[in-house]
């Protein structure tokens, strides 16, 4: 109703702009009205004049109200004035509305953008962001503790923190975890970065998520060298309690009173037993010198040599060292690489040591069971590589599950225990890692994460 208010008037100008022009028309046939023919004249260029003003009167609030939206100048309003045009009143107040949405609006912007300012600067975690130019975006305290820095407005000055730290984060790609050593005054921190991409506006930025994690690592370490020592103690004792016992039976045997025996006094019997003792002692000397060779072959991995190489390449490569053996057993191998073309960057010969040690291990894990089913297979997670060994034997215990990468740990006989340990090393030389789930009786998945 209010917005015809405007065209009504606009209608009623024309109607009177029509008539002072017929009316002029028609005094120019009577002499007499010579002055009121020039009063119609300016009467009707005054009329066109309002109208236009009228006109761009809207042009004008439209303008008005573009300023009150860049400067978010709510005090720039409308209607204001009681002597406004009714016609103009209901285009006012829409305005009016839309400049007041549009401050909430900005305001709630405004609000969440500090509040997430806030939050990013007082987390524990170290945030940092950069574009393609190095130029920071976001850098929260954490993250300037973290790296030494009181401030950063580019990448680059990294370089000051420690040489090639600027490259490694430039290089870190989505979805990986690095771990980074820094020294900074005689303090060594370990960060574990990680990285995503994202676009802003066409714009690419790297996020980096920094963590000091020195203190898990020195705990985790802590751990497992308590384990490890455990394990070695166990099996030191087991060599060390024989030959004790042993040569504390033979001393015995030919001493008597602190006094060596006599020829006299040793018989045929005391010679065999006392041969007998020397070579157990013989025999748990060598499994103990064993034991410390294969230690050393342990902490002795040979240095990785990467190259490319496509997977399936390999998987085709140990079904066919593997196929009799397994054929034999009655287990039904299977393999999988999708996709077919899938390149890894890797050392193959240790990666294929891995493979078959897990196989190996997979294949007495189904001794026994029925329909025993040992899967290889690949998968792709956020553009990372995964090789996985599944088998649908007995499964591992919860608690053996904790202990089964600790070097010289087995629940078999004959076992050495170096196995996993040996697959985790080599998986930690490739920046990759080793991983297990179990469920008993039903799958068991060891993971290579590349």
């Amino acid at each position: 109703m209010k917005f015809s208010r405007f065209r009504i008037s606009i209608a009623i100008q024309l109607i009177l702009i029509a008539a002072t022009t017929l009316s002029f028309f028609w005094t120019l046939d009577q002499e007499y009205m010579l002055i009121t023919s020039s009063s119609l004249v300016i009467l009707w260029i005054l009329q066109l004049i309002y109208l236009f003003w009228y006109l761009q009167k809207v042009n004008r609030d439209i303008i008005k109200f573009i300023t009150a939206i860049k400067y978010d100048d709510v005090s720039i309003g409308f209607n204001k004035d009681k002597k406004v045009d009714k016609s103009f009143e209901q285009l006012h107040y829409e305005l009016n509305k839309i400049i007041h949405d549009i401050s909430e609006v900005r305001s709630d912007k405004e609000i969440e953008h500090q509040y997430f300012q806030n939050t990013i600067k007082h987390i524990g975690t170290g945030i940092l962001t950069f574009d393609e130019s190095g130029k920071i975006e976001i850098c929260n305290d954490a993250a300037l503790n973290l790296l030494n820095r009181h401030n950063l407005k580019d990448i680059s000055e990294l370089e000051k923190t420690q040489a090639g730290l600027a490259d490694s984060f430039k290089e870190l790609k989505p979805g990986n975890n690095k771990l980074i050593k820094l020294s900074i005054d005689n303090e060594i921190v370990q960060l574990s970065v990680k990285a995503a991409n994202f676009k802003i506006k066409e714009r690419k930025i790297k996020l980096l998520s920094l963590q000091n994690i020195k203190t898990e690592i020195d705990q985790s370490e802590v751990d497992a060298w308590q384990k490890l020592i455990r394990v070695l103690t166990h099996e030191i004792m087991n060599s060390v309690s024989p030959i004790k016992l042993l040569s504390g039976s033979l001393i015995e045997m030919f001493e008597e009173n602190d006094k060596i025996k006599t020829i006299e006094e040793i018989d045929n019997k005391t010679i065999e037993d006392s041969v007998l003792g020397l070579k157990t002692i013989r025999k748990r000397s060598m499994g103990l010198s064993n034991f410390v060779e294969t230690y050393k072959n342990l902490t002795q991995i040979p240095k990785a040599n990467f190259s490319e190489f496509k997977i399936i390449n390999l998987f085709d490569h140990i079904n066919t060292l593997l196929k009799s053996d397994l054929e034999q057993k009655s287990i039904d191998f299977n393999y999988n690489c999708t996709p077919k073309d899938l390149i890894v960057n890797a050392d193959e010969k240790l990666i294929e040591q891995v493979l078959i040690n897990l196989i190996k291990n997979a294949s007495e894990a189904l001794l026994n069971c029925e329909k025993p089913t040992i899967n290889l297979y690949t998968e792709l997670v956020n553009d990372r590589v995964l090789i996985k060994i599944s088998d649908n034997g007995k499964g591992i215990s919860p608690e053996v599950l904790d202990n089964i990468f600790i070097p010289f740990f087995t629940t078999k006989e004959k076992g050495s225990g170096i196995g996993l340990s040996l697959s985790r090393q080599i998986m930690h030389l490739h920046g990759g890692n080793v991983s297990v789930k179990s469920k008993s009786n039903v799958e068991t998945v060891f993971t290579l994460h590349f």
